[in-house]
């Protein structure tokens, strides 16, 4: 990580350089800082919780039996509802995928419209459904819309009676209708 001097051995100047390899090297005091700030960092993390663990206790230890009960029944609840509502988001997220599907759309779109209830979910998906598809039919009107490109033409005065005549039904049709000038000339001469 660290790029040392070439001449004395210590750590180059400059900070956060690119070198010709097209990887960063800091020196050692930002080395230092960074993991510094990261260990920080991590230390008030788990201050944070053990400082909630500790209120938890000191809340618990002043309630009677009774209370306790109740505090942890409550908690037990509460944690149920939120694994319900888990399981309830991921069914939901597995209807929304097959219903894109069905649908014609990328299922990677299911975070758009997965909602809690089915009734939200359902409006999401037709008001994506919608959107998606118009979107889709102005682009491709959008292309069409551009002048097309003109295939195999022939420049002017390039081919012979011979060539015309060698040609298939379908290819002579075909360079009859986008070529009738050149048809004719050649069909006159």
């Amino acid at each position: 990580m660290e790029e040392l001097n070439k001449t004395n051995g210590t750590p180059a100047e400059g900070g956060a350089d690119e070198n010709k390899e097209g990887k960063l090297s800091f020196t050692q005091e930002e080395l230092d800082l960074m993991l510094q700030k990261e260990g920080d960092r991590r230390v008030s993390q788990a201050l944070k919780k053990q400082e909630g663990k500790m209120k938890e206790a000191a809340k618990l230890a002043k309630m009677s039996a009774e209370e306790q009960y109740q505090y942890e029944l409550e908690q037990r609840e509460k944690a149920i509802e939120e694994k319900e509502r888990q399981l309830a988001l991921a069914e939901n997220k597995a209807e929304a995928a097959k219903q894109l599907a069905a649908k014609g759309i990328s299922a990677d779109l299911v975070q758009f419209v997965v909602a809690e209830d089915a009734e939200t979910m359902n409006a999401n998906i037709k008001l994506l459904d919608k959107y998606f598809k118009a979107s889709v039919k102005a682009e491709v009107e959008k292309r069409l819309a551009g002048s097309s490109p003109k295939q195999n033409l022939v420049p002017e005065g390039t081919m012979t009676k011979k060539d015309l005549m060698s040609m298939n039904v379908r290819d002579l049709q075909r360079f009859k209708t986008v070529n009738p000038d050149e048809y004719n000339r050649l069909m006159k001469g």
